[in-house]
């Protein structure tokens, strides 16, 4: 069942979420961390992850607040409940495992790093999907539903966390913590096993929160068995290319003068001189932009660019080639859109694949990164399918174009081809050997 705010959270899904919080162990200080936990919920819960949320919140706040901006403690609510000696006792095991997780240089870094929401349920599925998916309780998903995202919600809800938690049997919520405190290692080595340097690079090119990231290219990256060497080579790559910067737009113009002499302008800029003729004669060079007007200098208006990357992925680019190329096209693309243009970034092999747009937020990092492609190689048909697609833009757009192939040296394409999509583009190849 849907709860909206306001509704009836009594026996629901999101009372039941929120009675799990009365158990929550890392507190902050910001009043909105339970809004943002719901947020966690909601994509883990796209990542087929139902998980109570207590555990979201508490191991999701590890990964975004810095060390010395929370604390690990029982919440005041706590001590209200009348709970046994036994799951008192297991709370404290669920403490120190928090304590442990905490001291992890993999959560300290990565709450330096300010990584989105998206990210941060991507690594709650890595952390908590396993225990998650091998926890016995067959009604861990009855009732599912989304959380909603109303701030009102959960501002509300706090002082009833203690009744919503009376609402519903803790048996199978102190079950789940019992079976986090016993994997307790395999915990550990989830949270160690997250590559660090690919946190970084989301960080660094995925902090925009003006695009959305796909989950499950996300989820791929982490998976990608070269993605690893795809992160280092970028990382390589970008500290000088983030150091470019975009050119002001600023132009200027002449206040008290003028820069020519042009046949057509506005009325008061004509030269006096030019009033001498007769009337009729003045009106006939009027008429025929005989007359000479003051020119000023003009602003240079910047032509606008598409610039389209274009990645092999056929079979030819695995291993070695394949991590240079996509390596490339991730700093390539992030150096042209700090330029200003708009950027297209797509794969091909016997095909061309759906074009991600570098822009707005949405660099398609995890994209890059985990695309996989099991289809041969079929050159020609490709650029046909370019060529016309590059004829279509330059007829609706009039845009310039300027196309990027980033792929091995046994690329042959048609001249002919070739040589009618110089005539709509500029064209730039990188043929790795």
């Amino acid at each position: 069942m849907t709860v909206t705010a306001g509704g009836d959270r009594r026996h629901s899904w999101l009372g039941r979420q929120l009675g799990t919080l009365a158990i929550a162990h890392v507190q902050a200080r910001n009043p909105m961390v339970a809004l943002r936990a719901a947020a966690w919920h909601n994509g883990a819960l796209r990542l087929g992850l139902t998980l109570p949320l207590f555990a979201i919140h508490d191991v999701g706040l590890l990964l975004t607040a810095p060390p010395g901006s929370y604390s690990i403690e029982p919440r005041p609510v706590l001590g209200a409940l009348d709970l046994p000696p036994e799951a008192r006792t297991l709370l404290t095991g669920y403490r120190s495992l928090l304590e442990a997780i905490a001291e992890s240089e993999v959560m300290q870094k990565a709450a330096s790093w300010r990584l989105r929401d998206e990210v941060i349920a991507v690594l709650l599925g890595k952390i908590l999907g396993e225990p998650y998916h091998r926890f016995g309780d067959r009604a861990k998903a009855v009732g599912v539903a989304p959380l909603p995202l109303d701030p009102t919600v959960y501002q509300e809800a706090e002082p009833e966390v203690a009744r919503h938690f009376g609402d519903f049997d803790p048996v199978p919520l102190f079950a789940f913590v019992r079976f986090l405190v016993d994997n307790r290692l395999e915990l550990l080595t989830a949270v160690e096993r997250i590559d660090l340097d690919t946190l970084r690079l989301l960080g660094l090119l995925g902090g925009d929160a003006a695009g959305a990231l796909d989950l499950v290219d996300l989820y791929g990256a982490f998976q990608s068995t070269d993605g690893s060497d795809v992160v280092d080579f970028s990382l390589e790559l970008l500290p000088s290319v983030l150091e470019t910067k975009r050119a002001a737009g600023v132009q200027t113009f002449a206040v008290d003068g003028y820069a020519s002499l042009e046949r057509k302008g506005s009325p008061d800029s004509i030269l006096p001189t030019e009033f001498a003729w007769d009337e009729d004669v003045f009106l006939r060079k009027l008429l025929d932009h005989e007359l000479y007007h003051y020119g000023r200098e003009r602003q240079r208006e910047e032509q606008r660019r598409l610039q389209y990357i274009l990645v092999d992925s056929s079979s030819s680019m695995r291993g070695t080639r394949g991590v240079f190329a996509r390596g490339l096209a991730l700093a390539l693309g992030k150096k042209l859109a700090l330029q200003g243009d708009e950027v297209w970034l797509r794969f091909f092999d016997s095909r061309l694949h759906d074009v991600r747009r570098l822009g707005g937020g949405d660099f398609a990092v995890p994209y890059l990164i985990g695309f996989k492609s099991d289809r041969g190689r079929n050159y020609g048909r490709v650029f046909r399918q370019l060529l016309a697609e590059l004829s279509r833009l330059r007829a609706s757009d009039g845009r310039r174009l300027v196309v990027y192939i980033i792929t091995h040296g046994q690329c042959h394409l048609p001249p002919d081809v070739v040589e009618k999509l110089a005539q709509l583009a500029f064209l730039y190849g990188i043929f790795i050997l």
